[in-house]
């Protein structure tokens, strides 16, 4: 007993217990799912093995208040870590590693950073008291003792020991990567990385087309004259389209052309966000090989080889960097009718029109125009003007009640209301960008299709509002097509359709024919084959 005792005096059970208590936060956010069982584990291990680590250096070296406060500093990072990603899997309900997210969260500006405070607001007050409450009561149970030299003595094999757990936990890559301190510039890096790869192989594309397999891609139109009008919006589930059956009338200017479309009922997205999403409809690319964007030229390219003169017209300043610029400054014009506002309340989509009629009016006999709105993305509330404003107040109509009998807060269907309103207001651009091409003198020449990137969950299913991909209304997405020179195939509306291949639609009804060009994924061609869903999973729709 008496060696027991002793051993007890030279080494300290304090930067155990330390770590040990630490543990239980961790343990804590996934028992609540705040954090999966992979990301909990490993900000343990981290975590665990760091503040151990600078704990015994803070209680060797007591003399050094230096020390202490590294240990302070650190094991506060490593809360601003693990509240960061239960933030993220509590608002977007994502494997939290996951480069999308990554590429989101560099890929924006400020104007869209504050409207994203603004719409999750709440989720962030939640997760910053947690974090303050959290760390608050570590700091009293575990740090706020100060030690003196002869409280305790930590012999130089406890701290080599200590130390050795530390480089351990970060041999293995996917550990080290989850260090806080080493996470964000890791993948800033790749970031940065993915777009230098991506501007050099465009480069390269440019400058020697025949290499890249472009040379293959020709016009095989009858006609000398054709326009295709690809309209893409943002975050707009067919769930909240009237057009689909919703109880709100969120989309009477299409359906009132409903005989002149085709209205596709079957249509799943490309990805869950943005970006990953263009790189799909834009590239060979697909939810099974989605890095192939690095490795295959674009649409855009491939329309410019064929003949075609491409403009990009976008209400995202987002376009301007980052992924998506590489694509848009492929096209002959680029146009953002965005001016500084970014996601503003002023960016409204009836600014891209003007540039869009100058489009349909110059007299290039091949056309592709590539319209980019802003659509229904969050903050819903500005999206629209105020005479679009028609369901912000009503908690008393069909669908307030169906949700409030399903237990939704007010807030939430206030976000719900919001968003409707986004739906109306889309639906008078969409309705205005059919109609100006119907009334232009290329008309009979030319073709309309629009689809989101994503869809949106509005509080569908819990008081949440924004993208979630694990939900049907993320991938479930509207999708409508004119002219009515193709109404006799009505019966393809019905066939299921991923979005990631839909380059060859495109080509299919810009006429090009090559390399890139499968008549398999061309929902227009004889030999389309109907894509096969099987469900959606925690990640991706799987095919």
């Amino acid at each position: 007993m008496k060696k027991v005792k002793k051993y007890l005096n030279i080494i300290s059970y304090r930067p155990l217990l330390q770590s040990i208590l630490f543990l239980l936060f961790p343990l804590s956010f996934y028992i609540v799912d705040y954090l999966n069982y992979s990301r909990a584990g490993k900000i343990a291990l981290i975590g665990m093995s760091m503040i151990g680590t600078f704990s015994i250096l803070s209680m060797r070296y007591s003399s050094n208040s230096i020390l202490r406060w590294i240990l302070i500093v650190v094991s506060f990072i490593i809360f601003i870590n693990m509240s960061f990603h239960a933030g993220l899997r509590d608002i977007f309900g994502v494997a939290q590693d996951d480069m999308m997210i990554i590429k989101a969260i560099f890929g924006t500006d400020s104007q869209e950073s504050f409207e994203f405070i603004l719409q999750y607001r709440f989720y962030l007050i939640k997760h910053f008291t947690i974090l303050i409450l959290s760390y608050t009561l570590f700091y009293i149970l575990a740090l706020r003792r100060y030690y003196t030299k002869t409280e305790f003595i930590i012999t130089k094999r406890v701290l080599i020991a200590w130390i050795l757990f530390l480089t351990i936990a970060h041999l293995n890559t996917s550990m080290r990567i989850s260090n806080p301190i080493v996470y964000f510039p890791h993948f800033y890096d790749r970031w940065q990385t993915d777009l230098e790869e991506i501007k050099n192989l465009n480069q390269i594309l440019e400058k020697n087309l025949s290499s890249s397999g472009l040379s293959t891609m020709k016009y095989k139109g009858k006609s000398d004259k054709n326009t295709l009008v690809w309209v893409i919006g943002e975050s707009s589930t067919k769930s909240n389209w009237s057009l689909y059956g919703y109880q709100r009338n969120t989309t009477p200017m299409i359906q009132s052309l409903q005989k002149e479309l085709l209205v596709f009922d079957n249509i799943y997205a490309a990805a869950p966000i943005t970006v990953p999403a263009f790189e799909r409809m834009l590239t060979p690319a697909t939810i099974k090989k989605p890095e192939l964007w690095k490795s295959y030229p674009d649409l855009i390219l491939m329309a410019k080889q064929a003949g075609y003169h491409v403009y990009w017209i976008s209400n995202h300043t987002t376009d301007a960097y980052g992924v998506l610029s590489i694509f848009a400054h492929h096209a002959d014009e680029t146009i953002m009718t965005n001016k500084g506002k970014s996601r503003g309340e002023g960016s409204y989509d009836s600014s891209v029109l003007p540039a869009y009629q100058n489009a349909l009016n110059d007299k290039f006999d091949k056309k592709l125009i590539i319209v980019h709105l802003l659509g229904s993305h969050p903050a819903y509330n500005f999206r629209y003007p105020d005479e679009y404003n028609q369901y912000s107040n009503i908690f008393d109509d069909l669908v307030a009640k169906e949700l409030t009998d399903k237990g939704r807060a007010d807030w939430a269907i206030t976000f719900r209301n919001f968003y409707d309103n986004s739906i109306l207001y889309g639906d008078m651009i969409r309705h205005k960008l059919l109609s100006l091409l119907k009334n232009s003198k290329e008309s009979k020449h030319s073709t309309w299709l629009y689809h989101p990137d994503h869809g949106e969950d509005v509080c569908h299913h819990t008081d949440f509002s924004g993208h979630n991909q694990m939900v049907k209304e993320q991938w479930e997405v509207p999708m409508i097509f004119w002219p009515s020179s193709y109404t006799d195939k009505k019966y393809i509306t019905t066939k299921a359709y991923r979005i990631d291949t839909i380059h060859n639609t495109l080509l299919g009804l810009l006429q090009i024919e090559g390399k890139y060009y499968n008549p398999h994924n061309d929902i227009f061609s004889k030999d389309f084959k109907a894509s096969t869903i099987k469900h959606f999973s925690g990640s991706e729709l799987t095919p």
